[in-house]
């Protein structure tokens, strides 16, 4: 739940590692840097606080009352429910009782201290969410949600029931957390990016499951159904609403705060969404970022105890920061902007770490507080013992104004709304305090009371302010007294958002009758964006049975039943710029694209071309849904589309068009007919740009006037150079000789650079067996730029690769200019005979550690000692950094964002620079492809379809391939990141990195406090470099020791592997001692026992395992790809039960070449022996 960083850094180290998960005890540094101060007290800690004036921090709870509290929330008479979190990061131990448990927290005389403490549950074991609902309480335990009841009243749980299952744990800081009753009556959470579920109901065998990674996800508590609300972000943790029912959530690493709408699909920290036909990831809503950026607890503040101005401001703790930061919300359409206000909370005392902020029953905001010197989850996973197990505070803040320590008590007297009458809890649904409103309606929902009926309908008819008639109108809905006729009154309030809940439960309740989708129609032409944005939303519930993947639902509506309803949202003038309403107009009309198009092609023309640009990117994504359908008879129909377009609508046929090109990426889709009349109609368009797409649509088709066209552009000096390029990417899908040879007339010409490495990788993709002697021959008349390029594309085919080979043994080229990646890929080949010359004539690519400290140590007191010059850095920056990373908003998305990782201190800044490859994050891996041509691409992976895979590579670099041409696909263990970035002048790189340091956006003058914080001590002439992080190493399976040198990356836990997920690869020292992993087991007397696990090797390696049981050898075998991939190893240890045993596995060297060990999960099995029949 400690924030996660993806950017890879650190060098890497060639010495012996032994890691044991349970006893690392390694400290880290820059971003992880452990607070420097000792632990303060709760008195000492209070004093340390920093507020606005008027406000002060109170203490409610603190050790050894709560101890590691993660989730919190309280019950109807204002007692807090704390979940303590023991087991973190770990888990408990096997074979031990759990120690997480839930307490419940009371001031029972009012003097703002809790006095009494009760333990309401133990034996949990990482458990991180919880909310109360339904008599009982639901609980956040991986892999489990879990219900816990009282059934006696004495307020300790003695029943305890799985209610779905399959939540994942590989990720033990991003499981499923912060439980948040939403206003429709589900119960909300969230999830993060780098832990994998699939959710199922454990009682129904049918259940196919929910895939989740990073997502708000919701669960019904009466109907059980569990669903993904919205997917994308990072590691969200907190999730809140505001007056009007909008969705909002924190989250790590990447931009901090996210309105999440119902069904959207969310820029992510890695990784690609599930569904792919969304064509668009919705951003966030900041316009600001943090310089640290570990967000926890978000909170729409809408309590009665601070003044009017907090209201609808959101509070979010940030864990890196010790401080609670203040964002304004201010309405952008349907959506919101987020801008940063103050630090409301600041802690000045770095163990101070706010994990959730909430309005309380006093209207006051509670922070949980976790409390350690541990900043985060990486700290906690090299040094598991060292997490604080000690400490924990609650505090409220209140506001006291002019009278500073006036009575706040925390809890109304006599509170006990469980107690009160339907009446009294209606009257509360008007409270000031949202607190007091949710519990009211929650109370309401769950005794589903006919007789409170009429006191509602009252109050959403009547109701003096909005917060009262929306909170009616959610309580009907959840109580299920909600009927179509006071939907229709809630349609006609004259505040939006309870116009937009008319049509949003509309969608909830599923019910396409007439009446229902006039009502729809209606609202579809509000002037309110948020109105039109639920009414997209509810016809996307009536077409698809999921929010965030579009399935089929059993009565699916026919177009003419929705499209008038759509086409008045694309035609209302206000909806083009809206940042969501496009987006969701697509994702409710896309399944009649991929189920029913010509129905949907028919409703797109009489609607579209009037009404650009917004009908013009609905039609973009359906030209691109056609040609990912891969079915002819779908293109014919969008081609009778285009055609019927009228003359005078040429925006609208050129986004048909570009849709279309955008389609054809990677492999064409031929139409079912010959297109040749077809492009001879739009070749006499009025419209340039018309003719020009038409072209290029022909040339990816084969069409041979079109492509003669397209040749004369390339040729063409004229023409520009955004022409020329476009010409080129075009024709290189047709592989043609022609082709091939025009193109090496460019190279041969005095061309524009960026036009000759466009060629370049034109060349690369159409192949030839003269081509590498044709970019030989002409090397030296190359810029640098373009060598790069060339030395890129040369090594892309292992035939080219053996051509390049041979120009440096002739040294046409010098392998000292060469860039270090195309070095490791020359040394490292899948070809022996290329590697092996590779090898002779450039040697081996590995640093010594002693080398690599030396550079850290070298390019460090350089760096300190001289001048610098932040405008030449920024120049630098852009030139090098941007072409993968972006700043503060400027750059490309091929790796992390920079703005919040990586560059919290020089040494992890310089570790990250010299040596990218020691920790690479999910979803920035160097996927590497092997096409049936012959071609190698490689890239990030940011779009995997059913037909095609897009990568993305430093420029930024877009490489779309057909999965039909796809020979093989790995994840390399090199990152996407270049090596040799410190090879640069010093001046230069000195200039870089303190660009980087501290760029113009951070808006922090460089004061001696901050130069400190940066770079550490300026008396050492030496630097420290950060260590490699062994967390996913120690968390693969802490009971296991490891024993391996670090070879190629070597130990590395990978996310999955050849279809096995959570796997730890190993590589033996040399081709004597091998690799290991080792432990001390306990055999219980009596009892079979057997080990089993699973092995792999490369795919173009093999290795012997050895299983030695108390020193002794009892199995070995030879591990290859041949027949299964993953060998299933079975070890019999019945003959060592009642022992304690020491059982080591050993990765064995068979030969030497590519003796890469994969271990997957090893399971110790033990069964009662079978007695004998009498």
């Amino acid at each position: 739940m400690k924030s996660h960083l993806s950017l890879g850094i650190g060098c890497l180290l060639t010495f012996l590692i032994e890691v044991n998960g349970l006893a690392a005890g390694r400290q880290l540094t820059g971003q992880h840097t452990p607070a420097t101060t000792p632990a303060l007290s709760p008195a000492e800690a209070q004093k340390q606080f920093t507020t606005p004036p008027g406000f002060e921090v109170r203490l409610f709870s603190a050790e050894p009352d709560v101890i590691n509290p993660v989730a919190m929330t309280w019950d109807d008479r204002g007692r807090l429910w704390v979940v303590e979190l023991y087991e973190y990061p770990l888990g408990a131990p096997q074979g031990t009782k759990p120690r997480d448990r839930i307490k419940i927290l009371e001031d029972s005389d009012g003097d703002g201290r809790a006095d009494k403490v009760k333990v309401f549950a133990d034996g949990l074991n990482l458990a991180t969410g919880i909310a109360l609902g339904n008599g009982g309480v639901y609980v956040g335990q991986a892999p489990h949600l879990l219900f816990l009841e009282d059934t006696d009243g004495d307020d300790v749980a003695d029943k305890r029931t799985i209610l779905m299952t399959g939540f994942g744990m590989e990720d033990r800081h991003e499981l499923l957390n912060s439980f948040t009753w939403g206003p429709d009556g589900w119960l909300y959470m969230t999830h993060g990016v780098f832990t994998y579920s699939k959710v199922k109901d454990p009682n129904n065998p049918s259940d196919s499951g929910v895939t989740m990674t990073a997502a708000v996800a919701r669960f019904h508590p009466r109907t059980k159904k569990f669903e993904v609300f919205a997917e994308g972000t990072s590691n969200p943790w907190g999730v809140d609403f505001d007056r009007a029912g909008n969705a909002f959530v924190s989250a790590c690493v990447i931009d901090h705060l996210f309105h999440v709408a119902p069904g959207g699909i969310y820029v992510r920290q890695a990784g690609t969404p599930p569904y792919p036909y969304a064509y668009q990831l919705l951003p966030s809503i900041v316009d600001h970022k943090h310089f640290r950026a570990a967000y926890a607890g978000v909170q729409v503040y809408q309590g009665d105890q601070f003044p009017a101005e907090y209201l609808g401001t959101i509070f979010m703790g940030n864990i890196h920061d010790s401080a609670v930061h203040q964002d304004r919300l201010t309405p952008n359409g349907s959506s919101f902007k987020a801008s940063f206000i103050q630090d409301f909370v600041r802690a000045n005392d770095g163990w101070f770490r706010p994990v959730s902020s909430q309005t309380g029953p006093d209207g006051a905001l509670w922070i949980m507080d976790w409390y350690d010197k541990y900043p985060c989850y990486q700290n906690a996973n090299a040094d598991p013992e060292g997490v604080d197990r000690e400490r924990g505070r609650i505090w409220r803040v209140v506001y006291t104004g002019n009278k500073p320590g006036a009575s706040v008590p925390p809890r109304p007297a006599n509170l006990s709304l469980s107690k009160a009458s339907a009446e009294e809890l209606v009257k509360t649904l008007s409270h000031p305090n949202v607190w007091q409103r949710r519990m009211a309606q929650r109370l309401l929902s769950e005794r589903r009371d006919p007789a409170a009926r009429r006191a509602l309908q009252d109050v959403l008819r009547d109701g003096q302010t909005l917060e009262a008639r929306i909170a009616a109108l959610w309580t009907l809905h959840g109580a299920e007294l909600l009927t179509d006729e006071l939907l229709s009154v809630a349609a006609g309030d004259k505040e939006p958002p309870v116009r937009a809940w008319a049509a949003r439960l509309t969608g909830e309740r599923r019910d396409a009758s007439e009446r229902t989708l006039g009502r729809l129609a209606k609202l579809a032409d509000d002037g309110d964006n948020s109105v039109r944005l639920a009414v997209a939303t509810a016809v996307r519930q009536f077409v698809s049975g999921s929010l965030t993947i579009n399935t089929p639902v059993p009565a699916q509506l026919a177009e003419t039943e929705t499209g008038d309803i759509l086409a008045t949202l694309i035609k209302h003038p206000g909806s083009a710029s809206d940042p969501l309403l496009s987006f969701m107009i697509w994702m409710a009309a896309e399944p009649g694209f991929a189920r029913d198009h010509q129905p949907a092609l028919g409703w797109l023309l009489e609607n579209g071309p009037g009404i650009m640009p917004l009908s013009g990117e609905i039609t973009r994504k359906a030209m691109r849904r056609i040609c990912d359908s891969q079915k002819p008879d779908f293109l014919d129909s969008a081609l009778d589309f285009i055609a019927a377009i009228p003359g005078d609508a040429a925006p609208f046929a050129l986004a048909a068009l570009e849709g279309l090109i955008e389609g054809q990426k990677g492999k064409a889709l031929m139409p079912g007919r010959p297109p040749t009349e077809f492009l001879g109609k739009l070749a006499k368009s009025s419209n340039p740009s018309v003719v020009a797409r038409a072209q290029q649509l022909g040339t990816l088709w084969g069409d041979a006037a079109a492509l003669q066209g397209t040749l004369k552009v390339i040729q063409d000096s004229q023409a520009s150079i955004d022409q020329r390029v476009q010409a080129i990417q075009s024709v290189k899908q047709q592989k043609l000789d022609a082709v091939r040879e025009l193109l090496v007339t460019v190279l041969a010409q005095s061309n524009p650079e960026r036009l000759v490495q466009e060629t370049l990788r034109a060349l690369s993709e159409i192949g030839g067996e003269k081509l590498p002697g044709e970019i030989v021959n002409r090397w030296k008349k190359f810029s640098p730029a373009s060598q790069r390029v060339a030395a890129e594309v040369l090594t892309s085919r292992v035939s080219w690769t053996r051509a390049f080979i041979t120009a440096i043994e002739n040294k046409v080229v010098s392998a000292a200019d060469l860039p270090v990646t195309v070095v490791r890929s020359l040394v490292n080949s899948r070809d022996d005979y290329a590697r092996n010359r590779a090898i002779k004539v450039i040697g081996r690519v590995r640093d010594a550690d002693a080398d690599k400290l030396k550079l850290i140590a070298a390019k460090k007191l350089m760096v300190i000692k001289g001048p610098v010059d932040l405008n030449a850095g920024r120049e630098m920056v852009s030139k090098t950094c941007l072409t993968c990373h972006k700043l503060h908003g400027e750059g490309a998305d091929v790796g992390p964002d920079l703005t919040g990782v990586g560059r919290s201190s020089l040494d992890a800044l310089l570790a990250n620079v010299i040596d990218p490859n020691q920790i690479i994050g999910k979803g920035y891996e160097n996927v590497e492809i092997e096409t049936k041509d012959g071609r190698n691409v490689s890239g990030r992976l940011v779009e995997d379809t059913d037909t095609r895979i897009k990568l993305l590579a430093a420029g930024p670099k877009e490489e779309v391939i057909a999965k039909s041409n796809i020979a093989s696909m790995r994840v390399s263990e090199i990152s996407v990141m270049p090596e040799g970035l410190e090879q640069m002048p010093d001046a230069d790189f000195r200039n870089l990195i303190w660009y980087i340091l501290n760029p113009p956006g951070d808006n922090r003058p460089m004061t001696p406090q901050l130069r400190k914080e940066l770079i550490g001590d300026e008396k050492s002439v030496s630097a420290s470099a950060s260590l490699k992080d062994d967390e996913s190493i120690a968390l693969w399976n802490p009971e296991w020791r490891i024993i391996c040198p670090e070879f190629e990356e070597t130990p590395k836990k990978l996310p999955d592997y050849a279809g096995r997920r959570n796997v730890l690869m190993t590589h033996p020292f040399d081709q004597q001692k091998a690799a290991a992993i080792e432990r001390l087991i306990d055999l219980p007397a009596g009892r079979k026992a057997a080990l089993t696990f699973a092995v792999a090797a490369h795919e173009q390696g093999d290795w012997e395992l050895r299983v030695l049981v108390d020193g002794k050898l009892v199995q070995k075998q030879i591990v290859d790809k041949q027949g299964d991939r993953w060998k299933q190893v079975h070890v019999d240890l019945s003959p060592y039960a009642g022992k304690k045993t020491l059982i080591r596995l050993e990765n064995c060297a068979n030969g030497w070449a590519w003796e890469f060990g994969y271990w997957s999960t090893i399971e110790l099995k033990l069964s009662e022996v079978a007695t004998a029949a009498r």
